[in-house]
């Protein structure tokens, strides 16, 4: 086996990188990745590890450079001293870290040829991203992010010195309901109330629609995006442009769309779809905040990506980390992210991964039983109650 490494997904032929790419793992395509390699986000540096097998592809991942504030989930007393310091000192706790990930959604991109010895092959890979970081003067490792089922194979990183730590966690909806009407009648009254009440608030006034080419909006969705950016207190992290929101529509085609709120003719929210087989993942949202309060703008684009998951045949929503009380309170489950962090200084190692994992918020808000216990219904809410509370939350960026 041998490993190459690529300084642009072009470099690679489309075809034989997608061969080995499993279903439900759009963000590990050539296409997602070309999208977003060339969507200019932050100071990212994109590189592909492709090990290979008398010439075969048996292995790739997608591996990023980017300025990382180690305070990046941090709140409350210690987020305000960073802020402080960094006033003066710009560049504290701000590490540059080489990920194996992708910026901009969750899950991990590494994926194997199904027959090949998947340990033998995550040896090579972290030498070389280690290797591929010394060269970029890069100290810190991140790989990220594995699933609890997962783990079994990728707890190999804490043999070689990582750490395992978490991430903010998931949040996904199984979808069983034939309608949207069936979906609001197995929830538990007063969170039906809930969203009857804010759904009524917003008809009034607000045409949402789902939009499958939307580059023509480039503009908009920029501007409402920044605004969640710029409000966002506990993170934030990628800039997105008018060139990521025309690259997700071009690239990915069929297998993108928006939900688009508009009061009148003027866009006051969005959220981003991504296809991936029959999963439907609500990547992003943007909101115009003079309109949010009065019209609950944000919650009634979930209630949307909920009525299209069902009408579009879906199997689950992927609803993604951060606001998990509102995601709750519509019927999600929290699944846990997991990651491997890895100062390349020794002594730094025993520190850093501790440092940032501490600085990650809980979620302490308990679990929700959103639907009524009956028939299919009882094993979801024992999963449910099973959730534990020690398990990192984020709080909601919007207002009602």
């Amino acid at each position: 086996m041998e490993v190459k490494v690529y300084s642009s997904i072009a470099e690679v032929d489309e075809a034989k990188w997608n061969v080995i790419v499993e279903k439900n793992r759009l963000i590990c395509t050539h296409k997602y990745i070309e999208a977003v390699e060339k969507s200019n986000i932050n100071d990212c540096r994109f590189f592909y590890p492709v090990v290979y097998d008398e010439g075969e592809i048996i292995a790739h991942a997608t591996c990023y450079y980017i300025s990382t504030e180690l305070d990046a989930f941090a709140q409350g007393v210690v987020k305000n001293m960073v802020s402080l310091i960094r006033r003066r000192w710009k560049g504290f706790f701000i590490l540059r870290t080489l990920e194996c990930g992708t910026p901009v959604a969750a899950g991990n991109t590494i994926s194997f040829r199904k027959d090949v010895d998947r340990v033998a092959i995550l040896d090579l890979l972290c030498r070389e991203i280690e290797r591929l970081a010394g060269e970029l003067r890069v100290k810190v490792v991140l790989f990220r992010d594995f699933y609890d089922e997962e783990l079994e194979l990728f707890d190999y990183f804490t043999l070689v010195g990582y750490t395992k730590i978490h991430n903010l966690p998931s949040t996904k909806i199984e979808i069983r309901w034939k309608n949207f009407d069936e979906y609001l009648d197995s929830m538990r009254s007063q969170y039906k109330y809930k969203i009857i009440k804010r759904m009524k608030k917003c008809k009034k006034d607000i045409n949402i629609q789902l939009v499958k080419d939307f580059s023509g909006y480039k503009n908009e969705l920029e501007k409402l995006w920044m605004n969640v950016y710029n409000n966002a207190k506990e993170y934030k992290r990628e800039r997105l442009t008018t060139v990521f929101f025309e690259n997700m529509d071009k690239y990915l085609q069929d297998r993108s769309a928006i939900i688009l709120a508009k009061r009148n003719s003027v866009s006051v929210g969005f959220a981003l779809l991504l296809y991936d087989n029959k999963i439907l993942i609500p990547l992003f949202f943007g909101l115009d905040y003079a309109y949010n309060e009065e019209y609950c703008v944000y919650f009634n684009l979930m209630y949307k990506a909920i009525e299209v998951g069902i009408n579009e045949g879906m199997k689950s929503i992927d609803m993604g980390i951060t606001t998990l009380i509102p995601k709750k309170d519509i019927g999600c489950v929290i699944t846990p992210l997991n990651m491997y962090m890895k100062h390349l200084n020794p002594f730094l190692n025993k520190v850093v991964p501790k440092t940032f994992a501490m600085m990650t918020p809980q979620d302490n808000s308990g679990p929700r039983r959103v639907f009524k216990a009956s028939g299919q219904n009882e094993e979801e809410d024992k999963n449910i109650l099973r959730t534990t509370k020690s398990q990192p939350g984020h709080v909601f960026i919007g207002a009602e």
